[in-house]
């Protein structure tokens, strides 16, 4: 029972240093998301302003399909998911791989920073009703398989240039295991997005309809 945690807990111990790297590459995209809300267009910020306010207004009248978010959540973040594994695969993928991070921060730090804007204190309470649950598991297994994929990458061409012969079938069996054990957790994810999150929107509708 305890042979499992032990394996991931010295599986972080040995990828520390890139699982920092990656988490500042999504830390600097959260920053460049939040500071390009500045930047939009005025007609832009008061279409999104409309469509944001409009769904306050209304929260409690909407129907919300559960089952439709969740499989939303699962499709979107298991797209990324299998990317950065195939990235991983891949000698040339490490640059795309830090470009995937980047892009998640940047669409979250965006998100966030277009709500606190937008709404102030009520925006930051919507951000984490609707946002913080699922990306506390979403962040952290997308990262892993960043890390994952990154690792599996940088081994194959050291191996190459140090002329390795390693038993690739073994080390492919072992990264796909730990890519499912992530994937699972996305999963776990999209159901606190489909079926948690609006939830806890509704409890405070009132609060934000004043």
């Amino acid at each position: 029972m305890n042979y499992f945690p032990k394996i991931m807990i010295d599986y972080f111990r040995k990828n520390i240093i890139q699982y920092i790297f990656l988490s500042i590459i999504l830390i600097i995209g959260i920053v460049i998301g939040s500071i390009t809300v500045n930047l939009i267009s005025d007609m832009q910020l008061e279409n999104i302003q409309s469509f944001i306010n409009g769904f306050l207004a209304n929260v409690k009248n909407i129907s919300v399909d559960h089952s439709s978010i969740f499989y939303l959540s699962i499709s979107n973040n298991i797209k990324t998911a299998v990317l950065l594994i195939i990235l991983g695969l891949s000698v040339i993928g490490i640059p795309f791989i830090l470009g995937i991070i980047l892009f998640r921060g940047f669409v979250l730090g965006f998100t966030v920073g277009f709500l606190i804007e937008d709404l102030g204190t009520k925006g930051l309470i919507l951000a984490i009703l609707s946002i913080l649950p699922q990306n506390l598991i979403i962040l952290p297994s997308i990262i892993s398989i960043g890390v994952t994929a990154l690792t599996f990458a940088t081994t194959v061409i050291k191996n190459r240039m140090k002329n390795y012969h390693e038993n690739y079938t073994q080390m492919v069996s072992g990264y796909m295991m730990l890519n499912i054990i992530f994937c699972f957790l996305l999963v776990i994810s999209g159901l606190i997005e489909g079926y948690i999150s609006p939830l806890f929107i509704r409890l405070f509708s009132n609060y934000f309809s004043l």
